[in-house]
């Protein structure tokens, strides 16, 4: 049987700001964050060494196609072209795409239109995708 877990989610990272200084910028509330000097976890000393903002596609974690969770992104910063271009400038930025997969990888496709509108916005897009049998 094939489970999915894929997610994918537009982050900032670098910045010594309160995450509501980013979240104004963007006028979008993260669907997480942390910041520098957090723990990494309640079973770990370990913490962070960098703030994080990171705005979340709303689709279910069981669509499985990567494509699907960009263009939920892309409906929401689209018409953020100077608030990610801001961003851009004084902190690190990007997307990112994650995907669990047991037994089958769908693989994605990207269109040509979903791909120049992500370059449009100057925003690199990196793919974790993780396969178990």
């Amino acid at each position: 049987m094939e489970v999915y877990d894929t997610y994918a989610y537009f982050w900032v990272e670098g910045f010594e700001c309160p995450i509501k200084e980013i979240s104004s910028i963007l006028e979008l509330e993260p669907t997480s964050f942390h910041l520098k000097g957090d723990l990494i976890s309640e079973k770990s000393s370990r913490t962070r060494n960098r703030s994080a903002w990171e705005f979340q596609s709303s689709l279910p974690r069981s669509e499985p196609f990567q494509d699907a969770h960009l263009e939920n992104l892309l409906v929401v910063l689209k018409d953020k072209r100077n608030a990610v271009a801001l961003l851009d400038s004084k902190y690190d930025i990007g997307i990112n795409c994650v995907g669990f997969y047991t037994n089958v990888n769908p693989g994605f496709h990207m269109s040509a239109d979903l791909i120049r509108a992500y370059a449009d916005l100057g925003l690199s897009i990196d793919f974790d995708l993780y396969n178990s049998c």
